[in-house]
Formats: structure tokens, sequence, C-alpha cells
């Protein structure tokens, strides 16, 4: 089965980049998407969508949602808070019926380094990389009180693993810590153009992935997003 997550910086049924980024995703056949700066009308049509509440922190933003996932299948156990604590309408996770049985999928969009930094109406000023380091404070919670069986994370994590991290260092402890034993970050070393990706998919020790691969955001010479997208073939352990 093939899972796959894109950031597609705000597409709406009326971009005109929309109609590539949805022939791409359609060629790309996947089970379970998760697309983050999307709207909840993008998916429309054949499948199941679940989406992160409205309101992430900068008033209510009608149909645009920091995060949705799309399964061929329906929903169950839908959850669209994770933890009380946590930055608001940036979580959406649910169980799904895939090729592999029923899985866990959560979908994130972690806080960029500069989320809430400008006081608006109705909100407090946040500092530099604040609700970052309080997202991943929540979600290694949230994931604390799970089993990690049959779970994929996946969104946009807005950190590079690794080398080229501009993350202070603390954060990137913080971001491996927060998967349980067991889990790893598999897209941690894919790159395109010259940047590595800071859209990633995690997974449960009892899931493997047989091959990774990018959706390019180049087409025609501009972008349809200011990140590229990432996808995992997957299939069980043996035994697991």
């Amino acid at each position: 089965m093939i899972i796959a997550t894109w950031n597609v910086e705000w597409a709406t049924l009326r971009s005109r980049r929309t109609p590539e980024i949805l022939r791409r995703l359609a060629e790309l056949d996947a089970d379970v998407l998760c697309l983050t700066e999307s709207d909840e009308r993008l998916l429309a049509g054949e499948g199941h969508t679940i989406t992160a509440r409205p309101d992430y922190g900068y008033g209510l933003q009608k149909s645009r949602r920091k995060v949705m996932l799309w399964s061929k299948n329906p929903w169950e156990d839908v959850d669209d808070v994770g933890h009380e604590a946590m930055p608001p309408g940036r979580f959406i996770s649910g169980v799904t019926r895939t090729p592999l049985g029923e899985l866990t999928i959560v979908g994130i969009c972690i806080p960029w380094w500069g989320c809430r930094t400008e006081a608006r109406r109705g909100t407090d000023r946040k500092e530099r990389w604040e609700d970052h380091g309080q997202y991943l404070e929540c979600l290694t919670e949230f994931l604390r009180c799970r089993p990690a069986r049959r779970l994929a994370v996946m969104g946009d994590f807005n950190q590079v693993i690794g080398a080229g991290s501009r993350a202070p260092k603390a954060l990137q402890a913080a971001l491996k810590a927060a998967f349980p034993p067991g889990m790893t970050i598999i897209t941690a070393d894919l790159s395109f153009g010259q940047r590595k990706s800071i859209d990633h998919i995690a997974l449960s020790e009892d899931l493997t992935a047989e091959s990774l691969g990018i959706i390019s955001n180049i087409h025609k010479g501009g972008k349809l997003s200011d990140h590229f997208g990432v996808y995992a073939r997957l299939s069980t352990r043996p035994g697991r």
C-alpha cells in the first residue's frame, strides 16, 4: 500500500495549480493521503476525508485546514484535538482499513518557528519556536499513551532531520524523542532540488517501507507549492 504527505501551500479548487496537484496525487494512487495547508474541499469526491479544526490560532479560517487526512475507506475513532494543551487546529487522527488491515493514521502540522510571533486580535504573542516546542511536548504525551502498533504519523514536521536543520538542538532532540521506541522517521534523508524534506512519515516498528519517493513541486518552470511531497510503499514486517 502507499501513503503520502504533501504541504500544498493553500491550494484551493480555484487555484491554477490545483489540476496538476490533483493529477499527481491521482497518478500516485495512494491508499492514504495527508495534506497540510490545504482546503477541506480539495479532495471532495471519491474517498473519505477528515480534517483538523478550522481555528489554528489566527481566528476561524472557513474552509482552510492546516492538516487533513484522506483514505479510500471510511474513518473511525476520529480525534481532532490530540492533547488539550496542543496549539490548535494542527492535528487529526483516525483509524482506517487498508490493504495491510486497520491502521491508525495521525496527521500533524507542527508549527513553524514564527508561529503566532506577531500579536493579533484575541491572541497572545508567542516567542520564536514557542508553539513548535509546545506542540512537540503534547505530541510526545499523546503518542506515549497510544500503542505503537499499526501506526503512521505524517505531515509537515517543520524540521529538517539531522544535518542542515536550523531548529535549536533541544527541539531537534525533542522531535526525535516525541516518537515511542521503535518508531522511525523513514523520510529523514529524502531531498529534492538540493533541499531536504520537512514533510515526513514516521512508522511503528511493525510496518516497513519497501520504497520511498518524492512528489515533485515543479511544473513548467514554476512551483506547485513551496514544499515537495513524500510517499512510501508499505508492507508489514514478517511475524508482526
